[in-house]
């Protein structure tokens, strides 16, 4: 019997990962920007998620609720002893979606790839168009919601009034409000262009090499502390949809150590979509005006 797979941290590289592929207790999940990529080959054993159809509510704008999120932990064999590690392309930002919606689902032994399917790819190492072997049939943990680590609308009206730190991580055109959407995404953008009052401008990509890898922790906080970011406060990311602002809290939480820091997944797609919600135009920060406190289950 093979011993248990000790979880190597919030982040592998695919060193690790060559040899501990045949494990019993590693789940490795794909999960690709265009889920095609998977088809075209995969590393041996890992199974594709579909960030469409697995990683959402198919008809509400919400995230898959428990049984949705059991049935597929059951799919893909997640046990309680699993350690779950998370690859794709884009610089892992979708796989740092799935960490960070399993994480606030409450699982635990979860890792991402460092570099993601390009540093497999690009190292020479194989890949395959089978599908994984099918796991023998057990009962997954038990998803547990935990809104620790998840932001509503309501959540940053009242970090406005905490003193709190609100990141912007999408391109400067969108955050100066020139483009409601990046070229190639028609169907994400919002009714208004703009960002919300307050925020700091700090896109998510400036926290990866050019090979797609994770820059040292020690260089991150001098990244933020030149943006003017203090870490000592509440901060809440957010982005168009919520899969880049989720890379820059994986970056933020698990490879900093930033306690409290949220992920807003509903962005700017929600924000500047709804009526009467305060929008800066331009490269200024602006201030967000004071408002009564919402509740996170009146923002939902």
């Amino acid at each position: 019997m093979a011993r248990r797979l000790a979880h190597p941290g919030p982040l592998a590289d695919i060193e690790w990962l060559e040899r501990h592929l045949d494990h019993p207790d590693l789940v490795l999940l794909e999960v690709d920007e265009r889920p095609l990529m998977y088809r075209l080959g995969h590393i041996e054993g890992a199974h594709g998620l579909d960030w469409h159809t697995d990683l959402q509510d198919p008809v509400t704008r919400d995230l898959p609720d428990v049984d949705a999120m059991t049935r597929l932990w059951r799919r893909v064999g997640i046990t309680e002893d699993s350690v779950v590690v998370l690859y794709g392309d884009q610089n892992n930002w979708y796989a740092c979606f799935g960490y960070w919606l399993f994480r606030q689902n409450g699982l635990r032994n979860l890792t991402i790839l460092d570099g993601g399917r390009p540093a497999w790819v690009t190292s020479g190492r194989p890949v395959t168009l089978e599908d994984p072997h099918p796991r023998p049939r057990a009962d997954p943990p038990t998803p547990t919601a935990d809104d620790a680590v998840r932001a509503f609308w309501g959540d940053v009206h009242e970090l406005s009034q905490q003193d709190g730190v609100l990141i912007d991580v999408r391109t400067a055109e969108e955050y100066r409000g020139e483009l409601l959407t990046e070229p190639g995404y028609p169907l994400e953008g919002a009714q208004r262009p703009g960002h919300i009052p307050g925020a700091h401008h700090v896109p998510w990509d400036e926290a990866t090499a050019a090979d797609g890898s994770f820059r040292p922790p020690e260089q991150l906080r001098v990244m933020y502390a030149e943006k003017g970011i203090d870490l000592e406060r509440p901060i809440v990311t957010y982005c168009r949809i919520g899969e880049r602002s989720a890379h820059t809290w994986f970056v933020l939480r698990e490879l900093m150590g930033v306690d409290q820091v949220r992920n807003y997944d509903g962005s700017w797609t929600e924000w500047g979509s709804m009526v009467r919600m305060p929008v800066a135009i331009g490269g200024e920060r602006g201030t967000l005006p004071g408002s009564a406190a919402v509740s996170s289950d009146q923002a939902v």
